[in-house]
């Protein structure tokens, strides 16, 4: 999550964390729905990851336990990498498709204005959502 953040500001000039708020905000929603799968995928890895440990803490009384733990924790980081990768690239796609939209209805671009969303206008939406902190 930290790489899209970070590719977020180096294409745009704006901040992901103070962005993203917003931007949700205005998303349509098939967006939104592949959004929520991707989390809702993240999540059921970590309750998978969440047995494992409890696996874990009863293969100190029933060693077979040990090997369930071991296969849960195992699906449960894979499934996790997957989600999370999918949902950094979602996230960094709805920037990409939308970010010019969100500057346009906070006034700092112009509606008719053409092209991508440049650095300058990334960094007064960053300036304009953090409240000049």
């Amino acid at each position: 999550m930290q790489a899209t953040a970070d590719r977020v500001e180096a294409a745009y000039g704006v901040d992901l964390a103070a962005l993203w708020p917003r931007l949700w905000l205005i998303l349509p929603e098939p967006a939104v729905r592949q959004i929520q799968s991707a989390r809702d995928s993240f999540s059921a890895a970590a309750r998978l990851a969440a047995w494992a440990v409890g696996y874990a803490l009863l293969a100190f009384w029933w060693w077979p336990a040990a090997l369930v733990a071991i296969g849960c924790g195992t699906v449960a980081r894979s499934r996790a990498r997957t989600a999370l990768d999918a949902l950094a690239g979602l996230i960094e796609a709805a920037v990409d498709v939308h970010g010019r939209e969100l500057a346009t209805r906070v006034g700092l671009i112009a509606p008719d204005a053409t092209g991508l969303l440049a650095h300058d206008t990334g960094d007064g939406m960053s300036e304009v959502f953090r409240k000049a902190e």
